[in-house]
């Protein structure tokens, strides 16, 4: 009895680290494509307009394709979706070097994000299944980690590839990559019933009954990742083109973003990520959202180089506390047969809250020039909105049945 305990635990263990690198893989794969879709676009032919709808293919089919992957993922299980996932996007990455004209190119691009979009939800999925109630927050914390090395290696290494050999080689390799997580995950990854954590309740905010629709602590999971999606949506649009009207280079554009990456991941990948473990899900999420609050208005009312490393430094503190104790409290409100819908609404709401900020942050950045900073105060706003928002859900979900109760 021991001994398949221990196997067991065993297996559990390498599964959730397979999903841990499908995750890896999967953000690699979408942050290298930052600095080489646009110019590879322009030199297929594309005009300035077709390029924007070719950068915005993929992020248009994800989003839906999230929507969908849930369904998928709940249904039919988590591994061989997202094997499935992870071939459709190597095919489309590697055909990104043999299409000849931007409308193929807008054709593969979409088609890379309906397979990309299951990867994300059914890897967290499995991490959810696989880790005990009260580790949840530490597990997520790390994966969280995982993405933010992704966002610190995968846009220079892109750049450096691209510079040195052609775009094409960067499709190369990131296919490559992908094809090796495949294989790693075909033979370590294992489906089956949920180990510890699934019926068993959270002993911390995991309230809101098996109704994922009337599920407060679910939608304050959703909540919280769009209000700090709208903030990076304003940070990616607004922030180069503010650096280089203070006359800063390309390159500390790169660095800026390198230290929200840096900071972020150095909290989620510290004990930090058990507070949620310990205090609740709900008393992190709320102080990162207002850590990332204070980080967008500090670039809004900061001169200089140094504030806006001093922003980006607090935003990626708020951003490090918000995603694990989110994610965290995604699967703890839900229960395994509905994880996956779970995480792939929450993947969902995490794109269009980009869409929202990188939108809205270009139109208000043109109602005047004066202005600079009126997008990141503007993004600060929204995201301290979420904090009262967060509070009545975590009074409406203390009132609520715990799952499977």
């Amino acid at each position: 009895m021991a001994s398949s305990t221990l196997q067991s635990a065993g297996i559990a263990r390498y599964t959730i680290w397979a999903a841990r690198l499908v995750v890896f893989a999967a953000f690699f794969d979408l942050f290298v494509q930052f600095p080489t879709i646009a110019p590879y676009a322009e030199s297929l032919g594309a005009s300035a307009a077709l390029v924007g709808v070719i950068v915005a293919a993929y992020s248009f089919t994800n989003l839906f394709g999230n929507l969908g992957a849930g369904y998928v993922l709940d249904r039919w299980g988590r591994r061989t979706p997202m094997l499935l996932g992870m071939a459709i996007t190597v095919i489309a990455v590697f055909s990104y070097s043999l299409v000849q004209t931007p409308e193929q190119m807008m054709a593969a691009r979409a088609v890379h994000g309906i397979g990309a979009a299951v990867l994300a939800p059914g890897a967290f999925s499995i991490i959810g299944d696989r880790t005990a109630a009260d580790r949840w927050g530490h597990a997520m914390g790390i994966t969280g980690a995982l993405i933010a090395v992704a966002a610190l290696i995968g846009p220079p290494a892109a750049g450096i590839l691209r510079d040195v050999w052609g775009a094409n080689v960067v499709f190369y390799v990131d296919s490559a990559f992908i094809v090796i997580t495949l294989i790693a995950f075909l033979l370590i990854a294992r489906d089956g019933s949920p180990s510890v954590s699934d019926g068993e309740s959270d002993p911390h905010d995991a309230t809101g009954g098996d109704d994922a629709r009337r599920n407060p602590a679910l939608w304050s999971a959703y909540a919280a990742a769009f209000a700090i999606t709208v903030g990076i949506g304003a940070l990616v649009t607004h922030l180069p083109l503010m650096l280089e009207e203070q006359g800063e280079t390309a390159a500390r554009s790169g660095y800026s973003f390198g230290i929200y990456a840096l900071v972020a991941m150095l909290v989620m990948a510290s004990p930090i990520s058990r507070a949620g473990d310990r205090y609740g899900r709900f008393g992190p999420m709320m102080l990162g959202l207002v850590g990332i609050a204070i980080g967008l208005a500090l670039l809004g009312v900061l001169e200089g180089y140094g504030g806006v490393v001093t922003g980006m430094a607090v935003f990626g503190l708020g951003y490090g506390l918000v995603f694990p104790a989110a994610t965290a409290l995604v699967a703890s409100a839900t229960g395994a047969d509905r994880r996956g819908m779970a995480f792939g609404v929450f993947y969902a709401v995490y794109s269009f809250g980009v869409v929202v900020g990188a939108s809205g942050s270009g139109r208000l950045a043109s109602f005047s020039d004066d202005l600079i900073g009126l997008p990141f105060l503007v993004g600060a706003a929204v995201v301290l909105a979420a904090v009262p928002l967060v509070a009545i859900m975590r009074y409406a979900a203390a009132k609520s049945p715990s799952p499977g109760t």
